[in-house]
């Protein structure tokens, strides 16, 4: 019998269409939740705009606020404020708060069908059939474009039912989905230089924050037309098409070039690197030495991402403490705005810290998501089986880990609460505020401890859904931004709608506790759960 030629070289992107079959179907659900939530959150806003803004005066005095510094670095420049329409309105507050969703969303589908199974050893059986170096990255780039435009086309189909132009609606919808290219991009070649799926992810989560706090600078620098600073963010690119203003296109062409970019460096990156290793060497351990505890190996492990979950929270904290007297000054010299705060700057400012307040709570809320998405990680992995096989049990192990993740969550916001007072009392030269909003984000820790419950509880009774931990973290994210446009009740879920808005409101001790009550049910549900369930195998 002759024997069997041996095979030649497999080429590069041989198998890309199994592996982007089975990426598409391992995503049908997300995909569709998504698209939907995104959809039905345009939906909703555009009517509420209508109903809470009817006449010309009143959007006028909507477009006074939404000019003040706080609201540019918040939510970008406000494009078309001298005849301010609902359209106008969607585009300026609207857009920016669903494109950073959507980018995180793509962030994650590019590193889930590229990095992840590496790291856990799937893409290593794959790869011992004819599946080339290139098919994985063509693979999670496609997931995420499906994604992003399913996302795209449900945000426009849902504008349509509303009064909005088609136009500016489309460009609008354009600019979420080529932003978020760019970033499923970055991610792309991210997963290339990182050893790890965690780290690949945490680069993506990284060049977002730095593309937000970019565009923050140069718009309140220069909110007519941007600075450099904004012109070196996707997010800038994207809002400088004033949808239902200006309505310009070429903004978006930067955003292609920019992908078209980073996909060909991840592609050149690929051949560069070993299977299971990234281009930058992870940095060995002492050749002897012990961990001690589970809390001491989980800090090893997340302390790349609680390092950067802090910082962000913490340079935001400052930056926003620095812009209190730009606050004052913009309601002091308009005296028709003096007249929308009784309590006047004071109340303004007041009124713009307990938003941001919430707003770094989430933050915080998004981390603590992280945190235990990491011990799902270890579990699906195998490596929690190696260290149950040990004197541990189930709750030390999870236990530890969720006492890590809230010790982290509450020391990040008390020290962002205390940076941001201090920032304040220095720009407003009041040592009050030193107090007050050190006081208002401890008041927020409850609140973050209950999305901590909710992915223990989720986690430890149905894993497999634990992507609805990250819709529960969306949802309170946009509830915090845009409660005052959402359908009443909508915010039922949400544990800040319970909690007093410090400092615009009084302290009241009760919806405190009862939210830190529940907090404490969850995480002991959660740990009853994954006692009693079977690990994943």
């Amino acid at each position: 019998m002759a024997r069997r030629a041996p095979a030649g070289p497999t080429h590069a992107l041989a198998g890309t269409r199994g592996l982007v079959r089975l990426a598409l179907r391992a995503d049908r659900f997300r995909i569709v939740v998504w698209a939907l939530a995104v959809g039905w959150l345009m939906a909703v806003s555009v009517p509420a705009y209508d109903r809470l803004f009817p006449s010309a005066e009143a959007r006028q005095a909507r477009a006074e606020l939404i000019s003040s510094p706080a609201a540019t670095a918040l939510a970008g420049p406000g494009y078309g404020l001298d005849d301010y329409t609902i359209g106008a309105m969607t585009a300026n507050e609207l857009a920016l708060w669903i494109m950073i969703p959507v980018a995180i969303m793509a962030v994650l589908a590019v590193t889930r069908h590229l990095r992840a199974p590496e790291e856990d050893g799937r893409l290593e059986l794959v790869r011992s059939q004819p599946v080339g170096r290139s098919a994985p990255v063509v693979a999670g780039l496609v997931a995420a474009t499906v994604a992003t435009l399913a996302v795209g086309a449900a945000t426009f189909v849902a504008m349509l039912t509303t009064s909005l132009d088609p136009t500016g609606s489309a460009l609008l919808c354009l600019g979420v989905v080529v932003q978020a290219l760019v970033f499923a991009a970055v991610s792309a070649a991210a997963s290339q230089v990182a050893g790890t799926a965690r780290a690949a992810s945490a680069l993506g989560m990284a060049a977002i924050g730095l593309a937000l706090v970019l565009r923050a600078v140069g718009d309140v620098r220069e909110p007519e037309s941007g600075s450099v600073w904004t012109w070196l963010s996707p997010f800038g690119w994207s809002q400088a098409t004033a949808p239902f203003v200006l309505d310009r296109w070429w903004p978006l062409l930067v955003g292609v070039g920019a992908t078209v970019v980073a996909v060909a460096l991840a592609f050149a990156l690929v051949d560069r690197r070993d299977h299971g290793a990234g281009l930058l060497q992870q940095r060995l351990g002492r050749a002897r030495g012990r961990l001690g505890t589970v809390v001491g190996l989980t800090w090893r492990r997340q302390r790349t991402s609680i390092v950067s979950w802090s910082v962000a929270i913490l340079l935001s904290a400052l930056l926003i403490g620095f812009l209190a007297d730009a606050v004052v000054d913009f309601v002091t010299d308009d005296p028709e705005l003096g007249q929308l705060f009784p309590a006047g700057p004071a109340g303004a400012v007041a009124s713009v810290f307990a938003l941001y307040v919430v707003f770094l709570a989430v933050l915080a809320a998004a981390y603590a998501g992280t945190a235990v998405g990491a011990a799902r990680t270890e579990e699906t992995s195998g490596r929690a089986a190696n260290l149950l096989a040990l004197p541990v049990s189930r709750v030390r192990w999870l236990g530890a880990q969720v006492a890590l993740a809230a010790v982290v969550a509450t020391v990040a916001l008390v020290v962002a609460g205390l940076l941001m007072g201090v920032a304040a009392a220095a720009a407003l030269d009041d040592d009050s505020q030193v107090g007050s909003l050190l006081g208002a984000a401890a008041v927020t820790v409850p609140g973050v401890l209950v999305v901590l419950g909710v992915a223990v509880a989720v986690l430890g009774w149905l894993p497999r859904a634990f992507g609805a931990v990250w819709a529960y973290v969306s949802y309170v994210g946009v509830w915090a931004m845009f409660g005052e446009i959402l359908p009443d009740g909508t915010d039922a879920l949400s544990p800040f709608a319970y909690l007093p808005s410090l400092p615009a409101d009084a302290m009241t001790w009760p919806p405190v506790l009862v939210v830190s009550a529940v907090a404490g049910a969850l995480v002991g549900l959660g740990l009853v759960g994954v006692r009693r369930r079977d690990l994943a195998a």
